[in-house]
């Protein structure tokens, strides 16, 4: 049920837990063998961005540093030149049919990708992760904008997360039930005054070993733990609404140095989703259906050039 592990049985009678508290693990839904396969598709993605990442060449520089904490896309398709058998079995492992069937329950109707990312532990600084709502990041999202957004997207939600963890980690945080209410003054003031405080009342460390999935409401108060010397590696997907979309512009564009989730022409490539599972193209077709019209090549423009490289030349 949600709230709490269930195995993948079990994993179709959670419903009401999910309107409750906001988040569900899946336990045990890949086995030892499909665990190793992403890691080692996942690792070698990591030692590549780990060689040739530079703040010029990163979506909103987020490059291999002492704090890095992210690979962003890690679909890319640069990732995988020298075995290109290996991307589409992280583009299986992300479109698995039971995480499929979870997106169809709480949305209400077909889930679409919006970005793959691996977390990891940082080289040589540690960082807290700030308590926050993803709707706080919204454009023109002040509080009142966030208070709405938190009583109108508690049921379906706008967006959620799920994580693929590849090693164990308790990296995730977050609060049960906080994705159906505002903020009391007390979580109000730590989120925007000490957003990287432990004493968030309610908090919950999510406890997850490879094979698992792990679903999060985005409106609830979490937050990410990416502490030096504790190893982590983690699939960070986030999934949306096809009714309720959060296209590229222009101006996103500019303001978030080419970090628009959804900004991902890589899957015109006519050969992109070769070799993934019937059931995975069909997922991932629907995400270009959605998201095509807004890969527009002049959004480009005011990015560095290794950064426009990075998004035209796969």
């Amino acid at each position: 049920m949600f709230g709490g592990p269930v195995n993948e049985r079990e994993a179709m009678n959670y419903t009401e837990e999910w309107k409750k508290d906001g988040y569900l693990i899946v336990r045990g839904v890949f086995d030892a063998k499909r665990i190793a396969d992403l890691y080692k598709c996942c690792e070698s993605a990591f030692e590549q961005w780990k060689r040739e990442s530079t703040k010029e060449n990163q979506p909103n520089a987020y490059c291999y540093k002492p704090d890095a904490w992210v690979l962003i896309h890690l679909n890319h398709p640069r990732y995988y030149r020298q075995h290109p058998e290996w991307l589409p079995r992280v583009l299986d492992a992300v479109a698995h049919p039971l995480a499929q069937q979870i997106l169809r329950d709480i949305l209400g109707e077909h889930g679409i990708m919006m970005q793959i990312n691996y977390y990891i532990d940082p080289p040589g600084e540690t960082r807290i992760g700030g308590w926050h709502r993803d709707c706080q990041f919204f454009p023109g999202a002040d509080e009142e904008a966030q208070k709405r957004a938190v009583a109108e997207e508690a049921d379906p939600p706008r967006e959620l997360h799920m994580h693929v963890p590849l090693v164990p980690t308790q990296a995730t945080e977050v609060v049960p039930g906080s994705h159906n209410r505002w903020d009391t003054p007390e979580e109000f003031h730590i989120r925007t005054k000490d957003a990287t405080s432990d004493k968030m009342p309610g908090r919950l460390a999510i406890e997850l070993n490879p094979g698992d999935l792990a679903f999060f409401h985005v409106n609830a108060l979490h937050r990410g733990m990416y502490i030096h010397g504790v190893k982590r590696r983690t699939i960070a997907v986030t999934f949306g609404r096809a009714s309720f979309t959060r296209k590229p512009t222009a101006e996103m564009m500019k303001a978030w140095r080419g970090y628009v989730a959804t900004y991902q022409p890589w899957f015109n490539k006519p050969d992109y989703l070769d070799g993934c599972q019937p059931g995975t193209r069909a997922f991932f077709e629907r995400f270009v259906e959605v998201y095509r019209d807004s890969w527009k090549p002049e959004y480009l423009e005011p990015l560095h050039p290794e950064l426009q490289k990075y998004l035209t030349e796969y």
